[in-house]
């Protein structure tokens, strides 16, 4: 009796003081994410992630020469309606986007696509078997939502891929310099971790992986290093894949803010639709993230296509070919040198097409969305995922 005594102290003991081990290592982590969140003053971090006022608009910018006169026609499809591609048949590397107001299950049906991005934080339950890339957007100010709806979001439905802000370079989109985006980011990391520590963040994409563009991110990554004393934590980089010009005062994406520069690439309309610069920039890139260590980090092409419109010569059938030729380049393309080790060496392990339908720059609409069928762009976007797997 008296040994088995002994053992049941022995036994509380060890169950107590491993009680008390876990609650204090928990509240170890808690504090430990509360310190990098509040690294900053709380006048700082207010100003950080104060909401944005919700009346506060966007606008498109000089993307394209004279955009005024660019035509809105939509190249249909098929008279009859495409077959829904089986969920199990979905392609998990093609994707795209949304920039209307429409069912993304639908044309993930009709592509035979299993992710897809809207430059939104939606807040309802996911869709079955189709993956969405919430994303928050970024300004000096302010974002989009508010923190509340953020932590909401995060917390309810775990394990969801997070992208801070949209082209923060191009100041017509986020409009956001370097020194600022690496505080943003550091912020709502650690705020959105803090939440849902499933969660996997993705810097937001720059437009084109130009010099101008690199140097920009170089000085995201050097301010984050000098405020935080550690590299920026990165679960997925993400970059665009235009050609566009880059020169202050003129049409493309001018030049990032805060960058000393009046020009960098100084493309062309011609050169829009060239499948040499697509694939040259996101080699640039591959070989910059594994410059600063970060070839092991998955990377996503979360927006390409062509805008300028077929009176500018580009007609739906190039279109179409560009698409079906960046496509297979996407799922083909790999080296040992920079691609992903992880991913059989890949460059890029996700991609997504502009977009379904967008009201301004309707060249490569995937859909009509006026009879719910495949624009003839949208058909060649089918047939080719089918040619690769997954």
């Amino acid at each position: 009796m008296k040994g088995r005594y002994w053992w049941v102290i022995l036994g509380v003991t060890v169950f107590l003081a491993t009680a008390i081990l876990i609650d204090w290592s928990g509240l170890v982590f808690e504090k430990g994410l509360q310190a990098r969140v509040s690294s900053a003053s709380p006048d700082e971090e207010l100003i950080n992630l104060r909401a944005c006022d919700p009346t506060r608009g966007s606008y498109s910018g000089p993307i394209v020469p004279d955009l005024n006169i660019t035509s809105s026609e939509i190249a249909s499809g098929d008279s009859k309606p495409a077959e829904k591609v089986p969920e199990n048949a979905w392609s998990t590397r093609a994707g795209f986007g949304i920039s209307a107001s429409t069912n993304p299950e639908y044309w993930a049906q009709l592509l035979g696509s299993g992710w897809f991005i809207d430059w939104n934080v939606r807040t309802g339950s996911p869709i079955n078997n189709l993956d969405h890339w919430q994303m928050i957007r970024v300004h000096e100010d302010c974002i989009s939502p508010s923190l509340d709806v953020i932590q909401s979001a995060a917390a309810h439905f775990p394990g969801q891929i997070w992208i801070i802000g949209n082209e923060p370079d191009v100041i017509w989109q986020d409009n956001v310099e370097a020194a600022k985006y690496a505080t943003i980011y550091h912020d709502l990391y650690w705020m959105i971790k803090s939440s849902d520590p499933t969660a996997l963040i993705a810097v937001g994409g720059v437009s084109q992986a130009t010099a101008l563009r690199l140097q920009y991110l170089d000085q995201v990554l050097q301010t984050y290093q000098n405020l935080y004393h550690e590299p920026m934590q990165v679960d997925w980089w993400t970059v665009h894949g235009y050609v566009l010009r880059e020169e202050k005062g003129s049409w493309g994406v001018d030049i990032p803010p805060g960058i000393d520069a009046t020009q960098g690439e100084l493309r062309e309309v011609g050169d829009h639709g060239r499948i040499d610069l697509f694939e040259a920039q996101l080699r640039s890139f591959r070989q910059w993230m594994a410059d600063h260590r970060y070839q092991n980090t998955p990377l996503a092409l979360t927006e390409f296509g062509i805008l300028m419109p077929s009176s500018y010569g580009f007609p739906d059938e190039a279109i179409a070919n560009y698409l079906e030729q960046t496509f297979v380049w996407l799922s083909q393309v790999q080296d040992e040198a920079i691609g992903n080790p992880n991913d059989e060496y890949h460059l890029v392990q996700k991609w997504a097409w502009f977009s379904i339908s967008d009201p301004t720059y309707a060249a490569s609409d995937l859909g009509d969305l006026s009879n719910g069928k495949l624009t003839s762009i949208g058909e060649r976007f089918r047939n080719t995922v089918f040619s690769f797997i997954p």
